[in-house]
């Protein structure tokens, strides 16, 4: 006999690239749906607009299931896990594989004096397809990428998802497309969200937002910096605003900045005592460049940039009055950067070269 008692198995996608997400294929929400027994199904999307198209999830996966009847004998063993790749491209050609796994180790149950054999591990099915004739998105989005769905299934038996094609399946698309933004609780002691109106519909942020694909934004902004000048050593530290502009493909930003930036000088006085004197910058700061994995909250995969800051607070005979900084480039290390700087007054008199290193806190 077998018996099942199972947890959710992510399977390791082998070296296979043909079935592997595509890196520019982006997906900015993310939805679970719990049909209970440990059974799962995960959404995603590359526009929330885009379940007018795959409503009719009965008609998908009946589809499905014809094309992989072939398969019919290979699923029979019932100590395997299995999992199937199922690809439509946008030609409607059709790409499947079928692997299965056998367990690593034996498990058994022991009741009332039976043993059975017990299994540990579900079956998947991958599925990835492209959205006919999208509609128009509700995020920025490029109007003319093709759009794409990836729905997964976590069973118990690869069988099972048969008996979710009686209208269960489509009722949860219907609620997730007029109730999306209606309220989400917070599952307690979890970081996932669960929906009101359908508790089993679950996801990883409120509405089923993806980390990094939301779009243009404003966010803080803080540094800590040292930088020379003349003879002097001085840090500083950097606090504003700035602005993430993002191209509908998530391919390229641009990122201007306002910061106020606080620079600390130290010296002795006549009495010989050493005195610190503060003497602030406002700065501007711009940078473009690739995005790193469509994720608009990594840093660049290539940059240009330059900033430009100006005396707003002068104490001490440190800096002349009217004074200007000027950076252009820099080398990045994670979010440590070094960058050439240029202090000048009235006019690019009494130019002294400086070098500026920034370390990025929370950004």
């Amino acid at each position: 006999m077998l018996a099942t008692g199972i947890t959710v198995n992510l399977f390791a996608q082998s070296g296979d690239k043909v079935f592997d997400i595509s890196d520019n294929i982006l997906f900015t929400r993310s939805f679970y749906i719990d049909f209970g027994n440990s059974n799962k199904m995960k959404i995603d999307l590359s526009d929330i607009s885009d379940l007018e198209r795959v409503g009719n999830i009965d008609s998908l996966l009946k589809i499905f299931l014809n094309d992989i009847a072939f398969l019919k004998d290979s699923l029979i063993d019932p100590l395997t896990s299995k999992r199937i790749d199922y690809i439509t491209d946008a030609h409607n050609r059709k790409k499947i594989r079928f692997q299965q796994y056998l367990p690593k180790s034996s498990s058994f149950l022991i009741n009332k004096g039976e043993t059975v054999t017990l299994r540990t591990m579900q079956d998947t099915i991958n599925m990835i397809g492209v959205i006919p004739d999208p509609p128009k998105p509700t995020t920025k989005l490029s109007a003319t990428a093709t759009r794409y769905y990836h729905f997964e299934f976590y069973l118990n038996n690869i069988e099972e998802l048969a008996g979710y094609m009686n209208g269960i399946l489509r009722q949860k698309f219907t609620t997730l497309q007029a109730d999306v933004k209606s309220k989400w609780h917070i599952v307690q002691g979890t970081g996932s969200w669960y929906m009101i109106k359908d508790p089993a519909i679950t996801a990883e942020a409120v509405a089923g937002y993806r980390p990094g694909t939301s779009n243009d934004q404003l966010t803080g902004y803080y540094s800590a910096n040292i930088q020379n000048y003349k003879n002097y050593f001085v840090p500083s530290a950097s606090i504003g605003i700035k602005l993430s502009i993002v191209n509908r493909a998530r391919t390229y930003k641009w990122e201007p900045t306002i910061t106020w930036e606080p620079n600390f000088l130290f010296s002795r006085d006549s009495t010989g005592k050493l005195k610190t004197y503060r003497n602030d910058f406002l700065t501007f700061m711009y940078e473009q460049g690739g995005i790193k994995d469509h994720d608009a909250t990594k840093g660049f995969s290539y940059s240009a940039a330059f900033s430009l800051g100006y005396l707003i607070n002068r104490k001490g005979d440190f800096f002349e009055k009217n004074t200007f900084r000027f950076g252009a480039g820099k080398i990045q290390f994670y979010k440590t950067s070094v960058e050439p700087l240029l202090y000048f007054n009235n006019f690019f008199k009494g130019v002294t070269p400086g070098i500026r290193i920034t370390q990025s806190i929370f950004q």
